[in-house]
């Protein structure tokens, strides 16, 4: 007989009986090395446990799980390896043979990867990256890219929330209450965090088809107009009325907002009055098809605005990058990515 003290595992006692087998008993019939059993990782967190403790008891106790079954686990890794770990007599400390000396270090680095695997794992999983757009952008831009953001990045849970006024929109970033906002302005908003231009979005005053013809020949003038505007800041805040009056046009007719930009289209298709909008929304495809036209001067162009909040998931970026790129080419209505 021989005994060792191993300082690598910290002070473990190591033994070897001579002429004894290391095979533990065979449970289960046949060669146990070929029985071809996948041992588990809770078998090894016990194992490592009972290594680190020196005694079953104590593993038991710090596993929260009773002594036989620290010894059960044992056993059924002896039984999946096909050797002993543990020289194990009744009334004595168990103390690991050389092949459990082995293993120790191994079982340590498989635990430790399998949890660093599951953290990364488990971060990715609960990244919830909250955007708030606008119901046109979201429909048009953010739900196409649906299918390739859930493919490539899985496990992402996207919230969209409700548009946030712009003057508040760097108390909810700085708060966490939001992680990415889109916003379509005249001018790059100053204190925005990590905001940027991603497109330049063409705007036009736009008419019931005719309307062109009309104002040509003198039988109306831009002035006797019946405006249509949106009610929302989501689209400039007053910077229609702004430009109106950049352009010296002055209004005879109190200004209608609507809130809705669809209802406001229908309003226009059906001539009940005009409307200053981006021609990358709904009017694109009804001046595609003859309902609409656009008239008067051009207006200047708005910006794109992406900001991401400094508290964002690193999956905040992913979905940050999709976006912008989406934002350089023209809306899809319902198309996959």
């Amino acid at each position: 007989m021989w005994c060792l003290l191993h300082p690598a595992v910290g002070g473990v006692i190591i033994q070897r009986v001579e002429g004894e087998s290391e095979k533990p008993p065979n449970l289960w019939g046949g060669d146990m090395g070929e029985l071809g059993r996948d041992f588990t990782l809770r078998q090894l967190r016990t194992f490592i446990c009972a290594a680190r403790m020196g005694n079953f008891t104590d593993a038991a106790a710090e596993l929260g799980i009773s002594q036989p079954a620290v010894s059960d686990q044992i056993t059924l890794l002896e039984g999946r390896l096909g050797h002993r770990l543990f020289r194990r007599r009744r009334g004595t400390t168990p103390v690991l043979t050389i092949e459990g000396v082995e293993l120790l270090e191994k079982a340590e680095e498989l635990v430790q990867t399998s949890e660093a695997m599951r953290r990364e794992d488990d971060g990715q999983r609960s990244q919830r990256v909250r955007i708030s757009i606008g119901p046109w952008l979201r429909d048009h831009y953010l739900k196409p890219l649906l299918p390739r953001i859930y493919r490539e990045h899985a496990g992402l849970a996207l919230e969209v929330t409700p548009v946030i006024p712009r003057l508040d929109i760097h108390s909810a970033m700085e708060r966490g209450r939001v992680d990415l906002v889109v916003y379509t302005v005249g001018q790059l908003i100053e204190g925005w965090p990590n905001a940027k231009v991603v497109a330049e979005v063409e705007t036009a005053i736009v008419g019931r088809s005719g309307i062109r013809r009309r104002l040509e020949s003198g039988a109306e003038v831009i002035e006797d107009l019946q405006f249509i505007l949106p009610a929302t800041g989501n689209f400039g805040e007053h910077w229609q009325e702004r430009q109106l009056q950049a352009l010296g046009i002055k209004l005879r007719k109190p200004i209608v907002y609507i809130e809705f930009p669809d209802v406001i289209q229908q309003m226009v298709e059906d001539g009940q009055g005009v409307t200053m909008l981006m021609t990358e929304q709904q009017v694109a495809r009804s001046i595609f098809e003859g309902k609409l036209e656009t008239f008067g001067p051009r207006l200047p162009s708005m910006k794109r605005v992406i900001a991401r909040s400094k508290h964002a998931p690193s999956a905040a970026e992913f979905v940050e990058r999709h976006l912008s790129a989406a934002f350089t080419r023209p809306p899809m209505f319902g198309a996959a990515v």
